[in-house]
């Protein structure tokens, strides 16, 4: 443990100079864990007859880096592309439930939750349909249709007129 101490201290250059050439400006701290997980690996699997342990190191942490920064960066475009698709259902939709539900109580739902509701009401979908279509859990749409409901009969006290 007290070699690894050593090594670190002597290669968190190493790892912060590789944030700055691959331009990480988020999550900073995040990348010199993982850089400094990475530089562990490294001791441990070096090999010195396969040459110098500072290039092993700097391919390892790059590596690592490169790697999670991929990973996310496929996670946030699966999540765009499920906002693009809910904002979509939602300006096609909106129209339709305007004579059912009163507009400022749709005003008032989350993309998710309108989600629920138009594939609920107009298209008569069940929570497993619903999150099969939209690529997540029958937990998650659970989770919507309570806020909904919730959301509904709280409105419904305060303007029972409106419907």
């Amino acid at each position: 443990m007290e070699e690894f101490e050593n090594i670190a201290e002597q290669y968190v250059p190493l790892v912060h100079h590789m944030i700055k050439r691959l331009n990480i400006y988020k999550d900073k701290d995040e990348f010199i864990q993982i850089g400094l997980i990475a530089l562990w690996d490294a001791s441990r699997a070096f090999d010195p007859a396969k040459g110098q342990f500072m290039s092993y190191a700097f391919m390892t942490i790059k590596g690592r880096m490169l790697s999670h920064i991929q990973k996310t960066n496929k996670i946030h475009g699966r999540e765009t592309s499920k906002e693009v698709e809910l904002e979509d259902t939602i300006q096609d939709e909106i129209m339709t439930l305007e004579w059912l539900v009163p507009k400022a109580f749709l005003d008032s739902l989350t993309p998710n939750q309108f989600c629920w509701l138009i594939n609920h009401i107009q298209h008569g979908k069940t929570t497993a349909e619903i999150a099969k279509d939209y690529h997540t859990t029958t937990a998650s749409v659970k989770s919507w249709k309570r806020s909904t409901i919730k959301k509904l009969q709280a409105y419904y006290r305060l303007h029972p007129e409106a419907f």
